[in-house]
């Protein structure tokens, strides 16, 4: 093969390689998290969700969702290139492994008990201890608590996915159940209950609103496009739009 041959061979196997990089589709993974995102017939929906499928449109950007438990989808979101993890608590440990885009639609969280149990009333996070709570493996609360001084086994039970905590809330097998004000209806309705069933009795929300997590490979154009598009949308009215959208429906079984 000649020089110049071999040469513009180089140049165009680069040039592709390139632009197979910048067409690459973001993957953005998530978890069951009615009602912001879960999966339903083999499709990731829910608030967040859509938010951010209109974002990727608006943006001109090809996005494909997957939900999976969330320890591997925050895994994926650190380590593989054009990927990411929503929806994601952005805090001061977080902020260097990710690109962040949001705030996204969040609510106000609290740890609620059941009306039936007046007994199981903290009055802060220290008594909290005294009860028995559940996390998701790898989610923010499970650090959160855990660095509170809640113990796994003893006052702090992992489960797979949020919505695994419901049943044995209901059943009194566990004291607390972390939601929030926009969700709780959701999770209760597929179990005859409703809010009127339970109370709040801690307000946590101070441990921070949801995000999309880019990872650090994300070219700085697709975060920054991909901000504007949320703002915009945001400033549209369509998280409210999603929210009452979203109000009636109930968590699926999974």
């Amino acid at each position: 093969m000649k020089g110049g041959t071999a040469k513009n061979l180089v140049q165009l196997i680069v040039l592709f390689a390139s632009a197979t990089a910048v067409a690459a589709p973001l993957r953005l993974y998530t978890e069951e998290f009615f009602p912001y995102n879960y999966s339903l017939r083999n499709e990731v929906m829910g608030i967040n969700a859509d938010l951010l499928k209109q974002a990727c449109q608006t943006a001109n950007l090809e996005c494909r969702f997957q939900s999976l438990p969330w320890l591997r989808a925050y895994e994926l979101a650190q380590h593989h290139e054009s990927s990411g993890v929503f929806s994601i608590v952005r805090t001061a440990k977080r902020e260097r492994q990710f690109h962040w885009v949001g705030p996204l639609a969040s609510s106000n969280t609290y740890l609620y008990r059941l009306k039936s149990r007046p007994e199981v009333a903290p009055a802060d996070l220290e008594q909290a201890k005294a009860f028995g709570v559940a996390v998701t493996h790898g989610d923010f609360f499970e650090q959160y608590l855990l660095s509170q001084g809640f113990k796994q086994d003893k006052n702090l039970l992992l489960v797979q996915s949020r919505l695994d905590a419901v049943p044995l809330f209901l059943a009194g097998k566990l004291d607390l159940l972390i939601s929030s004000d926009q969700v709780i209806d959701g999770w209760l309705r597929p179990y005859g209950k409703s809010r009127a069933d339970v109370e709040p009795v801690l307000d946590i929300s101070y441990v921070g609103q949801n995000y999309l997590a880019l990872n650090l490979d994300v070219p700085a154009k697709k975060v920054k496009a991909l901000q504007q598009a949320v703002d915009q949308l945001r400033a549209e009215g369509l998280v409210e739009q999603l929210f009452q959208q979203y109000k009636q429906e109930k968590a699926p079984a999974h």
